[in-house]
């Protein structure tokens, strides 16, 4: 019997000459599709990680500038009586603070200068922001419930707040809102 089996053994081929390195090839393949992929999963995490970042500094500055909105409706809601228009303009074209332009302005293309230039600062300070928000209030409308004359208590005047805030990257919040009150 051990005859037969040393008969067998010689014919047969060496192990090492029947593998051309296949697995060798095969594994390294593997590894490249891993690599790949943990790429990819680190690329696709760092930038979910800077979209929570950019959402969170626009939700600061949101909140900051709603407070902004808030302590400019407080101010108006604090008005003895009613201011004069600015500059010489008739009532609905101009700032009672500040030095708004007549007419209807784009606030989207003031700029960050101007703002500091013609904003009210809000005095509180505000983790998360680069600077304190600014507002501007504008008388923008009389509406008198069915009186003639328009200097009747009846009349309400109406004034537009506006609101920006800066988040501490890159965001720009901007609110607006509008408040009546009488006199």
């Amino acid at each position: 019997m051990n005859a037969k089996v040393l008969v067998q053994r010689q014919d047969a081929k060496p192990i090492a000459a029947k593998q051309d390195g296949a697995v060798l090839i095969i594994a390294l393949v593997m590894l490249l599709i891993l690599t790949l992929l943990g790429v990819s999963v680190m690329e696709s995490s760092v930038v979910e990680e800077r979209m929570a970042g950019n959402n969170l500094d626009r939700n600061i500055a949101f909140q900051t500038a709603e407070a902004s909105l808030r302590a400019g409706e407080a101010f108006v809601a604090g008005l003895g009586n009613r201011p004069e228009p600015i500059d010489g303009a008739s009532s609905g074209s101009v700032s009672i603070l500040g030095k708004v332009p007549p007419g209807t302005p784009n606030w989207w293309t003031k700029s960050e200068a101007w703002w500091d230039d013609n904003g009210t600062e809000y005095n509180e300070e505000f983790a998360g922001t680069r600077k304190k928000p600014r507002y501007v209030i504008e008388e923008y409308d009389q509406v008198c419930d069915g009186a003639v004359d328009p200097t009747v208590r009846q009349c309400k005047i109406i004034y537009r707040v506006t609101a920006i805030a800066w988040g501490e990257r890159n965001s720009t919040v901007l609110l607006q809102s509008l408040y009546a009150r009488r006199y």
